[in-house]
């Protein structure tokens, strides 16, 4: 019984007599008794009131005493089918009670009169009801002891709740084949999409907003295994339709094509569907993937930057592990063309690696994080050309925090060394192309400079044999004393761009030495030994002609 606000119950009783024809009632005296107990409610309220499949609610309790004793009390709520009490979420006053369950039974304490004390706990959907709707209601079981010394128990049952459960569910979880990319890499979008409700879905589309720098693989749709290759995943992934209880698998993949502006940039697919001709959008969960720039710079100088073909040239390459992480690195691509390698010239961070030849590539082993690398070695000229480009290159190898090794390249700055040389050839010719008995050939050697530098030059010739005689040497049309083997003809200096022409005749003469069959050819060949000066410093060189071959020809008419 619940006592009356005044705790009090007031009690009379009264007589009711006839007499002939009179009736009447006698009172009694009223007669007040006390009433001792407590008053206990209970209001309970949820949050949210509509909820989905795998959602949590939030159950709020006030229990509060408005009696007149104390009352030891225990709080029971029996959920219904389809929700299921999430462990160790019971709070007392804000004050969490681990292992407590309003399945069992959770012990309040005693509330005091006047007092009122708040439950909390929470419960997840697992299944949705037939009826769509849950119906709840808690029941709080308190002991009081009366004056005289009685126990006691009773009971109160707070007001019903009831929350609506959304027929339709639609479950998605996201991945990725990896939590890390660099810049050219392809990643995997991997989706799965379940029908969790009671009501088939239309029109299932998926969208993947791609950040900045980021496209799809054309063609790389895959659904449920199959390669679709017509879906273009920029315009949305088109699955259809989902009955109840299905479940599809989606994969795209995704290449970062340039560099994000963000180290960290994240993936969320949004989900259109059609449920009873409404359409409905859910976000899947947030994927944040992790760009990383393995950058190794690359630096090269060339020491002197303007130098003669004689000179040496002085490389200095510089290599700076930016990255967070070590790298293995080796070096290729270190001699120009036209020079070749001083041997055990190279040096890295200053010690000498002797017996090394860097024409097939230079190991630099593992470089540490943040970490430089200095290398110089030496090559010397054998080129002609008036300048000698080099760029050199590095490979280097690190692993992913995924665990995948990746290999990449940095290539240097392009440097240029200017060249300047004397360049000297030589062309020859001879009419007529054969030698015959008492008659002459004329023989013309043209000496060119293309080169950027004036070189002095002697042209020199090989021998004739005996009964060879020659005649009339000239340089450019004017008469020289003569054109030995041994001395040569001294062209002067020749300036750039400059052609001088030698010139002079070969007679044969009627001998016996001419007549001998077994001499059946003579070969002219020309040699030109120049020198030139740059900077202070002398080089020479020497260049050879196209070689003559002519036949004798000993019938004498």
């Amino acid at each position: 019984m619940t006592p009356p606000n005044d705790f009090k119950l007031l009690n009379q009783t009264h007589v009711r007599f006839s007499s002939g024809i009179y009736d009447g009632v006698a009172y009694s005296n009223t007669v007040q008794t006390p009433l001792v107990g407590p008053i206990i409610m209970a209001n309970k309220s949820a949050f949210p009131q509509k909820l989905n499949r795998d959602q949590t609610v939030t159950f709020t309790i006030l229990i509060s005493n408005t009696g007149n004793r104390p009352a030891s009390t225990q709080l029971q709520d029996l959920l219904p089918a389809g929700l299921s009490f999430i462990p160790n979420s019971v709070l007392l006053d804000g004050s969490p009670l681990p292992g407590a369950s309003p399945l069992t039974g959770i012990s309040l304490g005693t509330i005091q009169v006047g007092s009122t004390i708040q439950v909390i706990f929470q419960a997840i959907v697992v299944f949705i009801p037939d009826s769509h709707v849950f119906h709840n209601e808690a029941a709080v079981l308190y002991t009081f002891s009366t004056p005289d010394g009685r126990v006691i128990s009773d009971s109160a049952v707070s007001n019903k709740i009831t929350l609506e459960v959304v027929p339709y569910q639609l479950d998605a979880h996201a991945s990725m084949s990896t939590p890390v990319t660099f810049l050219g890499d392809v990643v995997f979008y991997d989706l799965i999409v379940r029908n969790d409700g009671l009501l088939p879905m239309e029109n299932v589309i998926v969208y993947l907003p791609l950040p900045e720098g980021f496209e799809f693989v054309p063609g790389s749709v895959v659904i449920d295994g199959v390669l679709v290759p017509w879906i273009d995943p920029a315009s949305g992934i088109y699955i259809g339709y989902l009955a109840p209880g299905a479940i599809v698998s989606i994969r795209v993949a995704i290449r970062l094509a340039s560099m994000s502006a963000e180290t960290r940039v994240p993936f969320q697919a949004t989900i259109e569907y059609t449920v009873n001709g409404t359409v409905y959008r859910t976000l899947t969960n947030l994927l944040i993937l992790n760009i990383t720039d393995p950058s190794l710079t690359v630096s090269l100088a060339v020491d002197p930057v303007k130098a003669s073909a004689c000179s040496r040239l002085t490389y200095t390459i510089t290599v700076n592990n930016e990255n967070s992480f070590a790298v293995d690195a080796f070096l290729i691509r270190l001699i120009p063309q036209g020079t070749v390698f001083l041997p055990d010239s190279i040096m890295i961070d200053g010690v000498p690696r002797k017996g090394t030849n860097p024409s097939s590539g230079l190991p630099l082993g593992t470089l540490l994080a943040g970490s430089t690398a200095v290398i110089t070695y030496q090559v010397t000229i054998r080129t002609a050309n008036s300048k000698i480009p080099n760029q050199v290159e590095a490979i280097y190898t690190y692993r992913l925090s995924d665990g995948r090794l990746v290999r990449q390249n940095a290539v240097s700055n392009p440097i240029v060394t200017d060249i300047f040389a004397a360049v000297i050839s030589v062309q020859a010719k001879a009419e007529p192309m054969y030698y015959e008995a008492e008659r002459s050939v004329h023989f013309t050697a043209y000496v060119q400079n293309t080169g950027n530098l004036a070189a002095g030059v002697t042209l020199y010739r090989t021998d004739y044999p005996k009964g060879f005689y020659l005649l009339d040497p000239q340089i450019n049309d004017n008469q020289i004393p003569a054109f030995t083997v041994s001395e040569g003809a001294s062209l002067g200096l020749i300036v750039p761009g400059q052609t001088v022409k030698v010139s002079y005749w070969i007679y044969v003469s009627d001998s016996e030495e001419i007549e001998n069959e077994s001499l059946t050819q003579v070969a002219t060949r020309y040699t030109a030994r120049f020198n030139y000066t740059y900077d202070d410093s002398s080089c020479s060189g020497e260049s050879q002609s196209n070689e003559l071959i002519l036949p004798v020809d000993h019938d004498i008419e």
